[in-house]
């Protein structure tokens, strides 16, 4: 199957070179299209308006430049409200820190002949100043309405846009929004739900394709919209487990790197439907008290996308709701664990990102310091001899006994991909050596945990990463008692996510450890692999049961949410240049 990922590892035999960088090269003039979509209560030839956030590469644009940004329809200046929502925010460079715009808001009326068609209008930025200018911001009251059918119906009182503004993604791919940068869908894979029996005939893909056909497929079956004889649905209305690693974000995922407009209005539904779902302190009520459902993601990518304020405050009550979580470990800590701390640096991150609190930078900053304290071993009653670097060590009890022995050290593989993503995030706001070391160091960790058995899939050999590992490499019993034979394989695709972006931020600071890119491709493969054994063309027929299957609904979001830059870190960790520019309208200089 090595030969699914031929283009993607070409050049992994070339000797350390210039590697593209982090953020994206900035675009100081150029253009993007917008497609509006009228949704039911818009009425034909009858003025509405239309919101949307237009996100830009750091360095595109500042405050003042978006007195040139002008909206067209059909090569005429229509009337436009403007403004920054966001600024590109670092945490220690002034020279940087808030000097140009990451998000603005833009506001226009259109109408539309037949609703049923959508309406493309183009965004321009660096040329003539905007002459046409709409006086005051529309709000929510005017530009949204409540939900009656599909996904939510009307006592669930979810609102959504009454126009849906899709942007494309390759410039939504570009990571001004996810930070991560991204790599398109391929040209083949539409935003339509593929065919169960063709899907399940194609065992491998070329890339890293299979897993972005499951994440597309795989989101029809999460909100419920699958072949009308599935009678088992997923009850993400009432129970908690769906929502499990941001449900919401994930759609938002998915239209990043699609642009399917399906995907952005269940995006925006969703998170409007959890954030209906939260206490004033910013718990989840479904599993009000549990931190680990209390999320800003998505609530981010709803305010950027829509410039609705609504959105704002819980953006910074689920962060509080993380403030209680211990991020300094010590052997007297009675509870830590990689996804505890994930989550908190997470929404940290995104609060500050959001409203620039020197508080939320202050604890992000504070966080980074007690994991590089951690990771290098401070407190560790464990000897640097033999112990695998680039491990968050801590015990059975800290972490849960029945995962492993209570009085041991070890550390957990997916919850270290969980982590890896949340670093990644911090990343992105300070540029910082020990956060790029720290991932680096991760990958030593993540290929040392992988096991490489035969009998997994038809029978086939897979490399899969062992659920917990010791301090010195060894299997914990209960990993090995474990019920179903293929659980480690269920954690393929965000460790090949976590291993990839190791491998690229060891190129990025020249310590780039040459066996990863290999074993990125080995851990892939056993993904690429598993997929098929998901598929089940005949189950809505003779079980009622969902062709695409997600068994649990939480594994959607945990294989796929920090997995979404995959591509783009194997093929830039080797890169000698910048990646080609997406043809869209827009330029770079």
């Amino acid at each position: 199957m090595r030969y699914v990922f031929l283009a993607l590892f070409s050049l992994i035999a070339m000797p350390l070179a210039a590697v593209d960088p982090f953020h994206a090269p900035a675009a100081t003039s150029g253009s993007v299209d917008v497609t509006l979509h009228a949704t039911e209560v818009v009425t034909a030839n009858t003025a509405v308006v239309a919101g949307f956030g237009v996100p830009f590469p750091r360095g595109s644009i500042t405050a003042a430049g978006l007195a040139n940004l002008r909206v067209m329809s059909a090569g005429v200046e229509i009337p436009a409200y403007v403004i920054e929502l966001t600024p590109w925010r670092h945490r220690s460079n002034v020279t940087i820190d808030g000097q140009s715009v990451r998000v603005a808001l833009v506001q226009v009326e259109v109408a539309f002949a037949n609703t049923a068609l959508p309406k493309t209008i183009t965004v321009e930025w660096g040329g003539p100043a905007r002459i046409l200018n709409r006086p005051t911001r529309a709000v929510r009251a005017t530009t949204w309405h409540q939900v009656t059918s599909g996904s939510f119906v009307a006592v669930d009182n979810v609102f959504e846009p009454n126009v849906l503004a899709q942007l494309p993604a390759d410039w939504l791919s570009r990571g001004a929004l996810r930070t991560s940068r991204t790599l398109p869908f391929d040209a083949s894979n539409g935003a339509a739900r593929d065919d169960p029996a063709t899907m399940d005939a194609i065992t491998t893909w070329p890339g890293t394709q299979e897993a972005e056909r499951a994440l597309k497929n795989n989101f029809y079956t999460t909100i419920n919209q699958d072949d009308p004889l599935v009678t088992t649905l997923i009850a993400y209305k009432t129970t908690r487990e769906p929502w499990l690693y941001d449900r919401s974000a994930n759609m938002f995922t998915l239209y990043f790197r699609s642009g399917s407009v399906k995907a952005l209005r269940e995006a925006l539904r969703s998170t409007d439907f959890y954030r209906s779902k939260l206490t004033g302190a910013g718990a989840f009520t479904i599993e009000a008290g549990d931190s680990k459902y209390s999320y800003n993601e998505s609530l981010a990518y709803a305010y950027w996308s829509t410039g609705d304020a609504t959105f704002l405050p819980a953006i910074s009550t689920t962060a509080n709701q993380h403030n209680g979580t211990v991020h300094v470990w010590t052997p007297q800590v009675g509870f830590w664990t990689e996804r505890g701390a994930a989550f908190k640096l997470m929404a940290h991150a995104i609060d500050y990102e959001v409203t620039g609190s020197v508080a939320r930078r202050d604890s992000v900053n504070a966080i980074i310091q007690g994991l590089v304290d951690h990771q290098n071993g401070a407190a560790l009653p464990i000897p640097m001899q033999g112990r695998i670097d680039g491990g968050w060590y801590h015990t059975g009890d800290q972490h849960d006994p029945t995962e492993m022995p209570a009085a041991l050290y070890g550390a957990s593989s997916w919850m270290t991909a969980l982590l890896s993503d949340s670093l990644r995030r911090a990343y992105a706001t300070a540029e910082d050596l020990p956060s790029a070391h720290m991932i680096r160091r991760s990958g030593t960790f993540l290929k040392t945990s992988l096991r490489n058995q035969v009998g997994g899939y038809n029978g086939e050999v897979t490399w899969a990463p062992r659920y917990i590992i010791e301090w010195d490499g060894t299997d914990f019993a209960p990993e090995v008692q474990e019920a179903d034979p293929l659980h480690e394989e269920e954690h393929a695709l965000e460790t090949t996510s976590a291993l990839a972006w190791a491998d690229y931020f060891g190129a990025l600071v020249n310590q780039r450890d040459a066996t990863l890119a290999s074993i990125v491709a080995d851990v892939y493969d056993t993904y690429d692999l598993g997929v098929n054994n998901w598929i089940r063309p005949t189950a809505p027929a003779s079980a009622g049961l969902a062709a695409f299957r997600v068994t649990p609904p939480r594994k959607w979001g945990w294989e796929h949410r920090t997995s979404d830059g995959l591509s783009w870190a194997i093929a830039a960790a080797s890169a000698p240049a910048e990646l080609p520019v997406f043809a869209n309208g827009f330029e770079t200089p």
